[in-house]
């Protein structure tokens, strides 16, 4: 399954070689990181796999996939529409209805309270696979070996921060999110 899905990948972001590259980047530490953690590898590989597999869609192609309810849900944040659109197309296309990597998948851009192990994987795994140019990736990277929860945490945080810093106010439910896993690390929710 993992070979067919990988060539359904390659051919849709096939003219993306840089997005080709982090895709397969976040596959590979997903994969390192779910052998690390004890979660199933395979789940991991899919869900890293399709994670951006509609990023270059039109928006009007990513809301063909989405109901009514996500749609108005996102409509001031269309960068969730490719999240949920690749969730909706791997349902689609290969008949998988596994709620840990469909998750996993509509999580993966900031993340959400509570999450599996699979999602915060698939959420680190995004931000910190060896392409990331960014300082904090191979920090984010050695602290996801150890604490999953902290490592989320940081990734949160370096969005966040990287949002705001392009003038870009984050949504309420990704502050959420991080104010979730900041009051996780100091021992409050667990």
């Amino acid at each position: 399954m993992i070979d067919v899905i990988e060539q359904f990948v390659i051919q849709k972001l096939g003219d993306h070689p840089k997005r080709l590259k982090h895709v397969f980047g976040v596959k590979d530490t997903a994969v390192i990181l779910a052998k690390i953690h004890g979660i199933d590898q395979e789940q991991a590989a899919i869900a890293a796999l399709f994670h951006d597999v509609t990023k270059y869609d039109s928006i009007e192609a990513q809301k063909q996939l989405l109901d009514e309810n996500s749609m108005m849900k996102y409509a001031e944040y269309p960068v969730m529409y490719h999240a949920l659109s690749a969730a909706k197309l791997l349902e689609t296309v290969f008949d998988i209805h596994d709620l840990h990597v469909l998750n996993a998948i509509k999580h993966h851009i900031w993340g959400t309270k509570d999450m599996t192990t699979l999602e915060k994987i698939i959420f680190i795994a995004d931000s910190c696979e060896p392409n990331r140019e960014f300082d904090d990736a191979p920090i984010i990277f050695e602290l996801a070996k150890k604490d999953l929860d902290h490592a989320t945490m940081i990734a949160m945080k370096a969005s966040i921060d990287y949002l705001e810093k392009k003038g870009y106010t984050p949504s309420q439910e990704q502050l959420d999110a991080y104010h979730y896993y900041q009051e996780v690390i100091r021992g409050k929710i667990k």
